[in-house]
């Protein structure tokens, strides 16, 4: 199930010209005030090297901003700029109002399911995974 939606997601990318990448870490910056690297990996199931190489090239245009932890000063706090958000907003709009109609044809009911159901799948799943077999 995931393949496939990483892989249509992949899809929309190419056909707008995005690097999938470059999608996949605006699409978790996005919306927040902040995020480190490590966050961002784990949101995005991306590893830290594509990360990093995603979030040095969006430093070098301007796009985002780094600045030390609050709790830990080595780790950086990752944030949009001004310029990186309205960019981000350029390339992402189109795919939220294609979300956006998906969810309208899905109905609240079977988004709120489908939400459901994948929550309780990673939950299960990590507590599987912390097992020693």
């Amino acid at each position: 199930m995931g393949g496939q939606a990483n892989a249509l997601y992949s899809s929309w990318a190419a056909s707008h010209n995005i690097n999938y990448y470059l999608l996949f870490v605006l699409y978790a910056l996005d919306g927040q005030k902040a995020m480190t690297q490590k966050k961002i990996c784990t949101c995005t199931g991306l590893t830290k090297q594509t990360v990093n190489s995603v979030i040095k090239s969006l430093k070098d245009k301007g796009y985002i901003e780094l600045a030390p932890g609050s709790e830990d000063r080595r780790e950086k706090q990752i944030s949009l700029t001004e310029k990186g958000a309205a960019y981000s907003y350029e390339l992402l709009e189109p795919l939220w109002a294609l979300e956006q109609r998906v969810y309208q044809i899905m109905g609240s009911d079977r988004v709120q399911q489908m939400v459901d159901d994948i929550t309780l799948f990673n939950t299960v799943l990590e507590k599987e995974m912390e097992k020693k077999i």
